[in-house]
Formats: structure tokens, C-alpha cells, sequence
């Protein structure tokens, strides 16, 4: 904002010389509040100030902005503002950036402190904050919250490591409607706040209470910190001296309203601020010997001991180390032994793996056989009659060669279809050991889709495909994920027995998924809509023999996990948001991650 530099003598000595030429376009003069308490509550508790410097100033219009504590840090930063009136925190880290000067200090009744209050009659002092929550502003506020936060930690050093924090943001309503909703169990105030809303709504406020007093604190509104000096008015550093300087005279002579005063010391801001290491007091560049003697000195005590312990150690383990090496030369020739059996019995549990994966497979085979037997029965009932068919014209003599060759090619279309069928089959039958390829993942699922195919159509099941186009190939056995999607889908077409016909769907989802520790790679999902897991099903999730089928053998996800594991990818499930069901998901590396 270009700012004026004329004085306020100056504009008013030419608004009088010239009274005729009209009166100029009055200046207009911002002025910044923080808003602790709502905007519209500001404005009205600020007016009579701005009354007064409008009447005072009549070549100059002010303008009144509540703002909270970041947008009023930023406002100083991008010259907004004219004027700023905030608390004494605020304002001494605002002078220490931004060069703000002070030219008057609000004169109120009402102390500059927090005081804690809570509905919970089991919260008598500080220590009764661990573990607890408690409701705060902002983490930046001084009443509503720095003020309270150097009483705990003077109090107990490591106590506030041990409250959670929740900041419920401004108005500072916020943070008592956090107690009063069970949000919180206690919420920072600033002092004489609960006194005057529990007389304005005493049906809303009256089950709040202070608690963790401060001894000798003054005034009659309870408080639980000490008090600081009032908020101050400040010039930011583009606003004209001379100017300011008329101003804080006519907010000195103030007499209704809001009443101000000289500004008076800001040792106890300073200090709040050097205990807190805040604003001018934030640690940066080199930190002394000192300040980390001070800052670690438990751990200092604990290296300590450990370097004595060390030593002691170090004379004991001397002597043992020629007895150990006599043990170790005994005990190597053992372990060599252990370690050919560890890789006999790591061979051995391989091989069974595969076997079990093999049987996994033929059980999903085995509860597919009747689709399967129906999908083959299709092509060769229709080969059965055609080749019927083309016998009957021959042997009535009563045929055309384009009805002959029509015929001949549906056969040998239907037979081509079975021997696809039979050779997906074969292939995913057959022993064998894993072969890592690069894999399409769109084209992994279009392949199963001709397995799945029959089954879910037999089953009444709705079957939709939505694959994003951008997926990532993969490095993957084609076999082992064309079973953990056979496997899945199987289960959700049993989960969905009980179901009605027309609700029965299965939504198979892929989409990219770049998982936080293992990087970029596909998540492909398996959803339907059938009875679902409860909390405790979903905790024992894929367990080996846990299962849910009267005749199921609890081996199918356990071995689906342990396959996408073996493919550094992970296997989960959830309960939709949406909806009865569930959902499964699979994450696999993408190949060049």
C-alpha cells in the first residue's frame, strides 16, 4: 500500500487556507486488532477509539481490521497497516521483525493472563493435565495460551511433553465449546473471559470452572498465570512519526471508552519469550557449550554412566575373550552343521510353498468346476449341432456350399474358444517355479477375465472393470497374481450367496499408488457388496486357517499375502464407506522403482 508521508498539521493547514476549493479526499489510515474474541465483538469493543481518532483527524479516514495472529503478522509484513493494536507477545515479536513502535498501552481493569477452566471435577492442578487434552487458540496467542504454557513448564519441566494439544482456533468461544462438547478435557482462557460470558449465558457456561490458580494473582477474575502488561498500540515503521505522535496524545486524553496510557516496561514479556525461546530469543546460527550442557543435561548424566559402565565391561570382557574364542572354535563346526540344515529346511519349506500354492490353485479350480464345465459344455453343444446340422443336408442331398462353409467356420470358432479355455486352465494348473516378467497390469486383469468370466455369470454376479490408463508395468509372476486375483474374486462372489440377485456386484479397481516408504507402483482392488467383516474379522485379516466358508480351509489369503509379500508389495482390506461389503486391495512395486 503507498503510504503518505504528509503530516496531519500540514493537511489541516491547507484544508483551512482553502475552504473553497472543496474539501480533499481524506487519507485512509488502517488499523490492525487481533481478533481473540470474533470480528464483530473487536470492532465493537475498539469503536470509541476509532470515534475518537475520526474526530480528531477529520483529513484522515481509519479503518478498523480484525485480524488473527497470522494475518496480522502478515499484514505487518506486506505494509499493510498503519497501526497495530495486539498483545504484548505479538507486538514484542512484530518489533524485533518488523521494527513496530509502541505509542500507548490499553489501561483496562481486566489482567493480561490465562486462566484454565474444565467441566471435569477430577482436574484440581497442572499435574492433572498429563494425558489429557487441552483446547487452546492458537499455539501463538499469549492470554489464550503462552501465558498458561510457562506456569506448566515452570511447574514441571517435562510435563508438557505429556498434554495434547488441540487448537480449536479463534473466537476463543471455540476453545470452552471444545470442553462443553467433550473435545477437550480443559481449554486456556484469557482471564475474566469465563467471569463475563457465564454472566451474558450463564445456561451455556455454568458448568465451567477455574482451576490451578495462581497464588496471588490479582484483580477479581480468577487466573492461573501471572499477568503481563496490556495490549499496546504500535506504529509500523512507514507511518509518519509526527502523525503517531498526535495520535497517542489523543488517546491519552481519553476519559470514556477505551482508556490508554504510557507504555510501561515489557521485562515480563522478555522474559516469557527468553523461557519460551520465542521471537528475538529463537535459537539461530551457533548454539554455545552451555546452552547444549543445559538443554541435555540428563543425557549428559546418562553418557556418563554408560561410559563407566563401558569400562567396567572393558575389564571384565578382556578376560573373557580367550575363553570365548576356545567356545567359538568349539561351537563353529555346530554351526556349520546348523547352517546346511537352516538351508535344507529353507529348501524344504520352499518346495512346500509351492505345493501349498499348487493346491490353492486347484481348490479355486475345484469351486469354479461347475462354471468352468458350463463355459466348455457352451462351444461344444454348439459344435454338436452344427456338425448335426451339416450331416442332416448332406445326407438329404439338400445343402449349399455357402451354408457348408458357414457351418465349418462356427465350428471351428466354438472349438477354438474351448481349446483357449482348456490351455488357461493347463496353464494355470502347471508346476512350476516363479518366472518374474514385466507385466501390463490392465492386461493381467483381462487375461483372468476369461477365467472368472463363467463363474461370475453363473453366480448372477456384475462384474465392472475400472483400470486407469496409466499403470505402471510391473515385475511379477504372471500365474501367482492371476491366483490372488482368482482367489479374491471367489471369495467375494461366496460373500455375496446371501445377497439379492440384483445387488450382486464386484467393482475391480486399478489405479497408480505411490506407497510413502517403498515407493511408486499400482494398487489393484477387489470390491463386492456381500456380508463383510466385522473389527475382529479385519484384525486377523489373510491369519493362516481363519476362514468364514462352512467348508473353506483358511489357506487362500494366507497364501495370496505371502505372495504379494514375496513380490515386495503388501495385501490389505477394509470396510467401505459406502456401502455393505468389502473391499481388498493389493500394492506391487512398479518395475523401475
Amino acid at each position: 500500500m503507498l503510504r503518505r508521508r504528509i503530516s496531519a498539521g500540514l493537511l489541516v493547514w491547507l484544508s483551512a487556507l482553502w475552504p473553497l476549493q472543496g474539501a480533499a479526499e481524506p487519507t485512509q489510515l488502517t488499523i490492525g486488532a487481533l481478533a481473540f474474541a470474533g470480528d464483530e465483538q473487536v470492532r465493537r469493543h475498539w469503536q470509541p477509539t476509532l470515534s475518537l481518532l475520526q474526530a480528531r483527524f477529520p483529513a484522515y479516514r481509519f479503518a478498523l481490521r480484525p485480524l488473527s495472529l497470522a494475518a496480522l503478522d502478515a499484514a505487518v509484513a506486506a505494509g499493510e497497516l498503519d497501526f497495530l493494536v495486539t498483545n504484548p507477545v505479538q507486538y514484542a515479536e512484530l518489533e524485533y521483525r518488523y521494527h513496530v513502535a509502541r505509542i500507548a498501552m490499553v489501561d483496562e481493569d481486566q489482567p493480561v493472563a490465562s486462566t484454565l477452566v474444565t467441566n471435569n471435577d477430577e482436574l484440581r492442578s497442572f499435574a492433572d493435565l498429563a494425558g489429557k487434552r487441552l483446547a487452546v487458540v492458537s499455539t501463538e496467542a499469549l492470554g489464550g495460551f503462552r501465558a498458561l504454557w510457562r506456569e506448566i513448564a515452570l511447574s514441571d519441566a517435562a510435563l508438557p511433553d505429556r498434554i495434547e494439544l488441540l487448537v480449536a482456533g479463534y473466537p476463543m468461544q471455540a476453545a470452552a465449546a471444545a470442553v462443553l462438547d467433550g473435545r477437550a478435557d480443559a481449554a486456556v482462557l484469557r482471564t475474566c473471559l469465563l467471569e463475563r460470558w457465564q454472566q451474558q449465558e450463564p445456561q451455556r457456561y455454568g458448568a465451567l470452572r477455574a482451576f490451578a490458580l495462581y497464588p496471588g494473582a490479582a484483580g477479581d477474575c480468577a487466573s492461573s498465570s501471572r499477568s503481563y502488561p496490556g495490549w499496546p498500540m504500535a506504529k509500523t515503521r512507514d507511518t509518519d512519526p509526527v502523525l503517531a505522535k498526535q495520535v497517542a496524545i489523543a488517546l491519552f486524553q481519553m476519559t470514556s471508552g477505551n482508556r490508554w496510557t504510557v507504555p510501561v516496561d515489557y521485562h515480563a514479556v522478555h522474559e516469557l519469550l527468553r523461557e519460551l525461546q520465542l521471537g528475538p530469543y529463537a535459537r539461530s546460527g551457533r548454539v554455545s557449550l552451555q546452552e547444549v550442557i543445559e538443554d541435555y543435561r540428563e543425557w549428559f548424566f546418562v553418557f556418563a554412566a554408560l561410559i563407566l559402565s563401558w569400562g567396567i565391561y572393558s575389564v571384565r570382557i578382556e578376560s573373557l575373550v580367550r575363553q570365548r574364542t576356545r567356545e567359538l572354535r568349539v561351537a563353529n563346526a555346530g554351526l556349520t552343521r546348523e547352517i546346511a540344515e537352516r538351508q535344507r529346511a529353507e529348501e524344504a519349506d520352499r518346495l512346500h510353498r509351492r505345493e501349498l500354492e499348487h493346491v490353492a490353485r486347484l481348490s479355486i479350480l475345484g469351486e469354479m468346476a461347475s462354471s468352468i464345465a458350463h463355459e466348455l459344455n457352451q462351444p461344444l453343444n454348439a459344435i454338436t449341432l452344427y456338425a448335426q446340422g451339416c450331416l442332416m443336408r448332406l445326407e438329404s442331398g439338400r445343402f449349399e456350399a455357402q451354408d457348408m462353409r458357414a457351418a465349418s467356420r462356427e465350428i471351428v470358432a466354438q472349438a477354438e474358444r474351448a481349446a483357449l479355455v482348456t490351455k488357461r486352465i493347463r496353464a494355470f494348473v502347471r508346476k512350476r517355479e516363479r518366472q518374474l516378467t514385466a507385466l501390463a497390469p490392465a492386461e493381467l486383469v483381462q487375461e483372468c477375465a476369461g477365467l472368472f468370466e463363467a463363474a461370475t455369470r453363473r453366480a448372477g454376479v456384475a462384474v465392472t472393470l475400472d483400470l486407469a490408463p496409466d499403470l505402471p508395468t510391473i515385475l511379477a509372476d504372471r500365474i501367482q497374481l492371476q491366483q490372488v486375483l482368482l482367489n479374491l474374486i471367489q471369495n467375494a462372489i461366496d460373500a455375496m450367496n446371501g445377497a439379492q440377485v440384483g445387488q450382486r456386484a464386484i467393482a475391480l479397481c486399478g489405479r497408480p499408488y505411490t506407497d510413502p516408504q517403498r515407493g511408486a507402483g499400482v494398487c489393484l482392488s477387489v470390491r463386492d457388496f456381500g456380508c463383510g467383516l466385522d473389527a475382529a474379522g479385519l484384525a486377523r485379516f489373510a491369519e493362516p486357517f481363519l476362514t468364514t466358508k462352512p467348508d473353506g480351509i483358511g489357506l487362500g489369503l494366507a497364501l495370496s499375502r505371502s505372495i504379494i509379500e514375496a513380490h515386495d508389495g503388501w495385501l490389505r482390506a477394509k470396510s467401505p464407506q459406502d456401502g455393505p461389503g468389502l473391499e481388498v486391495f493389493f500394492w506391487l512395486p512398479a518395475e523401475d522403482s
